[in-house]
């Protein structure tokens, strides 16, 4: 009796926990979209932040309003807890459906407990996703077009995307992660690896993911225009020219490269020097490349594609 007192308390403190986040998140995102002035051709000016680390709660927000029609549904791979993502505002404020995966059980059973008795129209599903099972988990996406796709994991996420590509899959509006201590110009990524950890495979955390060039290479085969990174240099933002009105596209100058100023790794760190200071690194792509001289990187190639950013 006492134990099952005790989960009930548990229980009701970590509920009234996540309401306290959603409405905080809620008020930032009302914060910081009061403050903005939409300019339809720079994307800088379209960011706020509720539940997104950065500003792609309005990046999203505003890119699905100009769509030419919408189902409403999104598809999020490296989702977290499901309250600091990009897609959570679509779910709690916008009412849009979708599905939300994270290969963390941790962070995966909170995701599920902050929608639990909120929103009924997202599924939450628990899955190291790779080149090999995500045939099987795209099943349940119930149409070849969700107005959005994400896909933040750390690790192999060129060739997750590759794949979700050839299975016919054609999101009006993608966004990546992109690594931007691969610099501006090489399209590389890293070599293929299932469980591939990013703290694992190198001291500094720095060897995961995609460089923007790649994406760029990958995404403009599959007739994709890049429109922009946001301003914190973490995420790169790809439409389909067919779900937006003519010219809409076209008329955007996006910023192509930016410097991560938001990733925590080895060389990102205070650190303490010849005097016992603790000095705080410059985020510098060019210094932290140097740091994977010893690196194994996958060159990415392909045709050149029409640019969309000035």
């Amino acid at each position: 009796m006492r134990q099952s007192l005790m989960v009930r308390i548990k229980d009701y403190v970590r509920r009234r926990e996540t309401d306290m986040r959603i409405a905080a998140a809620l008020s930032r995102a009302a914060a910081t979209a009061t403050i903005r002035s939409i300019d339809p051709t720079d994307p800088a000016s379209w960011e706020f932040a509720g539940f997104s680390q950065h500003g792609e709660d309005g990046i999203l927000d505003y890119l699905c309003s100009c769509m030419v029609s919408r189902n409403r549904f999104f598809f999020e791979i490296g989702s977290a807890d499901g309250l600091e993502n990009c897609t959570a505002w679509l779910a709690h404020a916008r009412g849009y459906g979708g599905v939300m995966v994270e290969g963390d059980p941790v962070l995966l059973e909170r995701c599920r407990k902050s929608l639990e008795g909120r929103i009924w129209n997202v599924h939450a599903v628990n899955l190291m996703v790779d080149a090999e099972n995500i045939s099987s988990l795209m099943k349940l996406c119930p149409y070849r077009d969700p107005d959005v796709f994400v896909l933040d994991i750390d690790g192999i996420d060129y060739y997750v995307m590759k794949r979700v590509l050839e299975l016919g899959f054609r999101p009006k509006l993608i966004v990546v992660e992109y690594n931007s201590s691969f610099g501006p110009d090489r399209a590389v990524t890293v070599p293929y690896k299932q469980g591939f950890s990013r703290w694992k495979e190198h001291p500094t955390g720095l060897l995961f993911g995609v460089s923007i060039a790649a994406w760029r290479a990958l995404l403009g085969q599959h007739r994709y225009s890049f429109i922009t990174v946001e301003t914190s240099g973490v995420n790169a933002l790809f439409l389909d020219q067919a779900a937006f009105p003519d010219g809409f596209i076209s008329a955007i100058h996006g910023t192509s490269f930016l410097d991560n100023i938001g990733d925590l790794s080895g060389p990102t760190r205070p650190y303490k020097d010849a005097s016992g200071d603790l000095v705080l690194p410059l985020r510098d792509w060019k210094t932290q490349l140097e740091q994977l001289a010893d690196a194994n990187f996958v060159e990415i190639s392909a045709p050149k594609v029409a640019e969309t950013v000035s």
